[in-house]
């Protein structure tokens, strides 16, 4: 709520879920699920313990508000067109934005990770279409139709786990310059188009449109 001070204003409003779904954000990242209890949540947002049953019914609906909360930003990112004059220069940027902005974010980027793992089935399903969306717009700009070819949806879903990975690498030990982390996934991206078109020559990209992806 907010208040009139002495001056006349009023104090800025304490939005109270999101900073339950902040602090949320950062012990699931730190630790399983089940390690995680409401008490704590509340304490490290400074709330009444009794708000995250106003707001969320209970933990597993405050674990699924962070899940969303964290995929919805970056579904919001991925869909801001990237800079560049070529294919090659668009992805990099694209790239580089994206591990810049999951670095800046690390506590949700890692409770997408590990909810990816976990069996909650509802949560399995929010990380797996968060991350097709997202293979799913690399493949869009390269003029690929749909449906698309069974090799060529399981060659991308396998690099997507590759960079999710090798971010999560990248949060703990931050001792690779972000420079040489494009350079390998796009690296990985192009070996795994060419690798996918060498099985399947029909799978919609051209070898010529992927070399220009790594010119």
């Amino acid at each position: 709520m907010t208040g009139p001070r002495l001056d006349g204003t009023r104090t800025p409003r304490i939005d109270r879920r999101a900073r339950l779904i902040t602090a949320a954000s950062q012990l699931f990242s730190e630790r399983a699920y089940d390690e995680v209890t409401t008490t704590e949540i509340a304490g490290r947002a400074g709330v009444a313990y009794g708000l995250i049953a106003h707001h969320f019914t209970n933990k597993r609906g405050l674990y699924l508000a962070t899940i969303r909360a964290a995929g919805e930003a970056l579904q919001t990112l991925q869909e801001t067109p990237p800079d560049g004059e070529t294919p090659a220069e668009r992805l990099r940027n694209a790239i580089s934005r994206h591990i810049a902005y999951m670095d800046r974010h690390a506590a949700g980027f890692l409770t997408l990770i590990r909810g990816g793992n976990g069996s909650d089935p509802e949560v399995r399903a929010i990380i797996e279409e968060l991350r097709w969306q997202g293979a799913l717009r690399i493949l869009n700009a390269l003029g690929v139709d749909q449906p698309v070819h069974p090799v060529l949806r399981a060659s991308m879903r396998g690099w997507v786990g590759y960079l999710d990975e090798l971010i999560v690498d990248h949060i703990h030990h931050h001792d690779i310059p972000r420079e040489d982390l494009v350079r390998l996934t796009i690296s990985a991206l192009t070996a795994t188009l060419r690798t996918a078109w060498s099985i399947t020559p029909d799978i919609g990209i051209a070898p010529a449109t992927v070399d220009l992806l790594g010119a």
